[in-house]
């Protein structure tokens, strides 16, 4: 099982790998650590007979850097240095590694927290995510790594909705029994004259009917969050992580692309760009 993690060389972009590499740990995956290497802008300032021999020596360096970059988090790991093909743009060049590594997630790091500026970074996680048939590991800002006993707990959100459930078959490689806890988290918002009693009573069954899209074996629990009218739901999910302990959050996205994200608002993103624990998203499709 192959995990690929992908850094621009930025100290920002680095974050995400102490993240990617406990999960890692957790399911017995083996990190590859990547940068993407655009021969006519990476190479261009190298001094060489050829172009082939400028990337060449770009490439050595790079891995060379991908390496350090390992043993400084003390992650066991293999340095991968991704050369951008002619007509391909940095998200297809991520998504064709991911391929040919046959890897189970991709993760990289947020950068930016306004909607603007997420929709400009989305270039490159959204696209990837786009194109990807595999979850998006990502991470605002650049928290610890909060250790702890036990299996790596993974916070599964729901709104109910087909498209929501699109997030399982894209985990189901990660949720190894002993290894990974699920729990499903349904915000519920309360209705006139409800009683938060009243709230939860309703929102159960269908949050428990979620269980058997878990593999048999995995520790499974619900935990319905309950909010008035107009409270943001990608907070309360934020602290249901919190107080529950999460290791990340995985979500389905509810849209296709980032411009879509800009003017929907995403809840999914905007647990993204908050959480103090990684975000794996997951592209959308309505599941039966």
């Amino acid at each position: 099982m192959n995990i690929l993690v992908t850094t621009d060389g930025s100290e920002r972009s680095a974050c995400i790998l102490p993240h990617a590499a406990a999960l890692a740990r957790a399911v017995g995956a083996r990190i590859f650590l990547a940068r993407v290497l655009d021969p006519r802008s990476d190479a261009a300032g190298v001094v060489a007979g050829r172009l082939a021999e400028a990337v060449a020596g770009v490439r050595t360096r790079w891995e060379a850097e991908l390496r350090t970059l390992l043993a400084e988090h003390g992650i066991e790991g293999e340095p991968l240095v991704i050369e951008r093909r002619w007509g391909e743009d940095v998200p297809a060049a991520i998504h064709r590694a991911a391929d040919e590594l046959g890897a189970v997630l991709v993760a990289m790091a947020s950068r930016g927290t306004g909607a603007i500026r997420h929709a400009v970074f989305g270039s490159v996680t959204m696209g990837v995510l786009g194109r990807a048939d595999l979850p998006v590991m990502t991470l605002s800002g650049c928290p610890p790594v909060m250790p702890h006993a036990g299996p790596y707990h993974l916070l599964v959100t729901t709104d109910g909705s087909p498209d929501a459930r699109s997030v399982f078959p894209a985990l189901a490689p990660l949720l190894l029994p002993g290894r990974v806890r699920v729990t499903l988290v349904e915000v519920v918002v309360m209705r006139a004259l409800e009683t938060e009693p009243e709230a939860k009573a309703r929102a159960l069954p269908g949050l428990e009917a979620l269980r058997p899209r878990i593999p048999a074996g995995v520790e499974v629990a619900c935990h319905l969050p309950v909010v008035p009218p107009g409270a943001g739901i990608d907070t309360a999910i934020i602290e249901a992580a919190k107080e529950l302990g999460a290791d990340a959050i995985a979500s389905a996205t509810h849209g296709h692309s980032a411009r879509r994200h800009l003017i929907a608002g995403s809840t999914a993103l905007g647990v993204a760009r908050r959480s103090p624990v990684p975000v794996i998203l997951v592209k959308s499709a309505p599941v039966d």
